[in-house]
């Protein structure tokens, strides 16, 4: 039985989140839906399904990937499974060691598109410096009993139109944190806090500053070092084109995922 890795993505508004929960509809569920329809798997449990990030309600991803032991053709996985699976979109695999976990990532890399009301882009960019390496993030997060002390490796902005786009990359993340930091980094280009009081936050002192809504928040990809494979050109031309008629995704999702297939068809066996 070999374990394979799969690049999947999603539309978050169309689920209860990307986690299996009782009687809700979720994209590990709709997956495992489909994998066990296929004859893939028999239960998530005996096959080790494991999904690398978990997103919550209204979060989209683009990269995201979950793990699997099967003994299904690894050259027909992908085609089957996008017949069977409704507003998932597979789109790349890999071949991995048996004890192969895709939460053991070495990077995660997530992307907010928030919009442009007048706010302080300097302002904006000298904040997001606050947050780079090390920091206690007690105030940026949704508590769960996890350590807050964490590291982000970098957060970048920049204005495209009417959309400012920030880029906020690490190793791991604290449930709520990407879309935490954004709203801070909203509410200082605002003025609505000062760039003392967010330095403040990050050493675990004064308040939280909010929570920026889930349906502008991206996960762009995940670092696993795999060696992954696409399918040739026009049958991912076809199965992108097919799922976004299924999927009738918004536009920002559907210029995304496209842009990054078309990537991913440029520079084949690389991890986009």
């Amino acid at each position: 039985m070999d374990r394979l890795a799969v690049k999947f993505a999603y539309d978050g508004t169309r689920f209860m989140g990307s986690q299996r929960q009782p009687g809700e509809r979720t994209a590990e569920s709709e997956l495992l839906k489909a994998l066990i329809k296929i004859g893939a798997i028999t239960s998530a449990d005996e096959n080790r399904f494991r999904v690398a990030s978990r997103t919550d309600r209204g979060v989209s991803a683009l990269g995201n990937v979950f793990a699997v032991n099967t003994d299904f053709r690894p050259q027909e996985l992908l085609a089957a499974l996008n017949a069977s699976c409704d507003d998932v979109f597979c789109y790349a695999l890999a071949e991995a060691t048996k004890n192969f976990s895709p939460r053991r990532a070495q990077g995660r890399w997530y992307r907010y598109h928030l919009p442009y009301r007048g706010q302080d882009l300097d302002l904006m960019m000298e904040g997001a410096k606050e947050f780079e390496g090390e920091h206690e993030f007690r105030l940026f997060c949704k508590p769960d009993g996890k350590v807050t002390l964490r590291t982000l490796g970098s957060v970048a902005l920049r204005r495209e139109g009417d959309l400012i786009v920030i880029d906020i990359r690490a190793r791991e993340f604290l449930r709520n944190m990407v879309r935490r930091i954004v709203s801070a980094l909203d509410q200082l280009g605002q003025g609505r806090v000062t760039l003392d009081e967010v330095r403040s936050s990050l050493q675990g002192q004064g308040r939280s500053m909010g929570l920026a809504e889930a349906e502008g928040l991206f996960l762009m990809d995940i670092d696993l070092e795999l060696d992954w494979k696409y399918p040739p050109t026009g049958r991912m031309n076809a199965l992108v084109s097919e799922q976004m008629h299924q999927a009738r995704v918004h536009l920002r999702f559907e210029e995304a995922l496209q842009e990054k297939c078309r990537l991913a068809l440029k520079f084949p066996g690389h991890d986009i």
